[in-house]
């Protein structure tokens, strides 16, 4: 109870926090309107965030939900994620009706997460490698009868936290020579950092996109240029440890992609979508209704100075509906119901690191999981060549106020459920994984959106203080 008071009382300081720094915000409407803001956030992923962006809006009355946008940011976390980016964002672009969006950046993970592939994973045995409980390699004998695993390792648990502890031979069979167990000190120790890498990803991305027409169609073309450095942590010491990092589950596997361990390698792409729109353009970052679909291709190969080739298709369906508006509209109050379907399919030589990488016109996320996947498990917990989502979200917009800009409070509520498989034949309804929450998100000026969220799964669960809706 003690560490989710701490949780909670972090929370309402960061949030006081954002909110004053924030009262200095310059408005101008229309005209340009300077946003400072805070990048106070926490995740059960990356730890607890900090830095600050800043934003300069422009609007006018022909563009929505604003004409130009820029800006800067500095963001680090205290489990090692730092993502530093200058954007610009042009709605109608020197009034010619293109948007163009421009990303430069990099992006540093030194606790990016691999769990290998597939859908079916000993997640219990995951956690108890993390935690020290179990050996990577744990001594295991078979029953002979029904060929099950026998575990004998900690027959003593109140030692768990000891240097050793004695198994089940050291009774049964005190000859053997093989009865010490590493207690939970030195296994963490040595295999703490065992489904755990360090990521280096600079980046630059340009797109453009526009309306075909006055329909409700449009199209978007891209680049994405990024070039990878990934670093083993086996024989790392971690801060106090006496004994290195063992090796982890990239040196063991060694999948495709390991060699950007020796020298970075680029992961150029060409990408290309078409999408549909109806929702409201003034609300397009808070949408109350219509529908927001886009089927996105990403091609990676030697044309674009890769160093890998491989093509990546994801199509995404959102839909938007204000329920009962008769009964909420005249208490100034809106109830939105929400929902996301996603699939998407990798085909070539794709290296670990991009294989979870999940990209739609407006989003991305790392594998099923984490804060823009299934919400209740951590990021790349299931990945692999054929990935499936659906996301569904009840947003009440429960009451205003006028200080500082404008702010509405919107509470949540979510389900989300998913699986992958390797080919299409094996992607069925059978084997999803689900995870459900809730949580508040501010709506502050109409141009930003806080979120704090709190997810659970079967065995797992998900905090996130950040921004934005999931879609």
């Amino acid at each position: 109870m003690k560490r989710t008071s701490n949780r909670l009382k972090l929370i309402a300081i960061a949030l006081i926090g954002v909110l004053a720094f924030a009262a200095s915000a310059l408005q101008a409407e229309p005209g340009w309107a300077l946003q400072p803001l805070p990048l106070v956030s926490a995740s059960s992923d990356d730890g607890f965030g900090y830095g600050l962006r800043v934003y300069g809006t422009y609007k006018d009355e022909k563009a929505q939900p604003y004409k130009y946008q820029f800006y800067g940011q500095y963001y680090a976390t205290t489990r090692g994620y730092e993502y530093h980016e200058a954007s610009m964002d042009a709605v109608d672009f020197l009034d010619s009706s293109f948007r163009i969006k421009l990303n430069v950046g990099v992006e540093r993970t030194l606790n990016a997460q691999y769990y290998g592939t597939g859908n079916y994973q000993d997640i219990r045995r995951q956690q108890k490698i993390k935690n020290g409980e179990i050996p990577i390699n744990e001594n295991v004998r078979l029953d002979p009868t029904t060929g099950e695993p026998l575990r004998d390792i900690y027959t003593f648990d109140e030692y768990g936290d000891s240097v050793y502890s004695l198994n089940e031979r050291a009774l049964l069979s005190p000859n053997s020579g093989d009865f010490l167990n590493p207690g939970r000190k030195l296994l963490k120790q040595t295999q703490g950092k065992y489904f755990y890498y360090d990521r280096i990803r600079p980046f630059v991305t340009v797109s453009t996109e526009q309306w075909i027409g006055q329909t409700n169609f449009k199209w978007f073309l891209g680049l994405r240029g990024q070039r990878y450095k990934i670093q083993s942590y086996e024989g790392d010491f971690e801060g106090g440890d006496k004994l290195p990092n063992g090796r982890t589950l990239i040196d063991i596997e060694k999948p495709l992609g390991y060699d950007a361990t020796e020298d970075p390698k680029f992961v150029n792409g060409i990408r290309a979508a078409i999408a549909y729109d109806s929702r409201p353009r003034a609300r397009e970052i808070n949408p109350n209704a219509g529908i927001f679909t886009d089927f996105h291709y990403e091609g990676v190969g030697k044309g674009t100075g890769s160093a890998y080739t491989f093509n990546r298709y994801t199509a995404t369906w959102r839909q938007y509906f204000e329920l009962f508006p008769g009964f909420f509209k005249p208490q100034d109050r809106e109830l939105v119901f929400a929902y996301r379907f996603l699939g998407q399919k990798t085909t070539g030589d794709v290296p670990f690191y991009e294989e979870g990488r999940i990209y739609t016109m407006k989003e991305s996320s790392e594998g099923l999981g984490g804060n823009n996947g299934l919400r209740g498990y951590p990021a790349n917990q299931f990945v692999d060549r054929v990935m499936g989502m659906a996301n569904f979200e009840a947003r009440l917009t429960t009451f205003h106020v006028e200080a500082l800009g404008g702010i509405d409070f919107i509470f949540l509520g979510y389900y989300d459920l998913g699986r992958v498989a390797p080919t299409n034949r094996e992607m069925t309804l059978k084997g999803l994984h689900r995870a459900y929450g809730g949580g508040v998100r501010l709506l502050w000026q109409e141009n930003v959106v806080i979120n704090i969220s709190y997810g659970r799964s079967q065995y797992e669960s998900n905090f996130n203080f950040g921004f934005n809706h999931l879609f």
